[in-house]
């Protein structure tokens, strides 16, 4: 098997009634050019999920992908689900 690291990009478009919408993924050559276009893309688009995956070229067959870096209105909603989850953990004193 010739298993080979992917990395890409899947841009987040900020629609003007405020929903978001997930444009096709890119692939990029290395984790750090990744990351630059995710920033790119989530000035320009509004956010952006940078990834890595392993794929294995002779069979075609891709693993699950890992995200590496979220970006923008991506990296706001994690930030506020994070936030959600840890006071549903932690009950706040009355």
């Amino acid at each position: 098997m010739a298993k080979a690291a992917e990395f890409g990009v899947f841009p987040v478009f900020i629609k003007i009634d405020g929903t978001l919408s997930v444009q096709p993924e890119m692939g990029f050559p290395s984790e750090d050019d990744a990351k630059r276009a995710a920033e790119v893309f989530a000035g320009v688009l509004g956010g952006a999920v940078a990834f890595s995956r392993m794929a294995d070229r002779e069979t075609g067959l891709i693993e699950d992908g890992v995200i590496i870096g979220r970006y923008g209105v991506m990296a706001e909603r994690a930030a506020n689900s994070d936030a959600d989850a840890t006071s549903r953990e932690r009950p706040q004193a009355a």
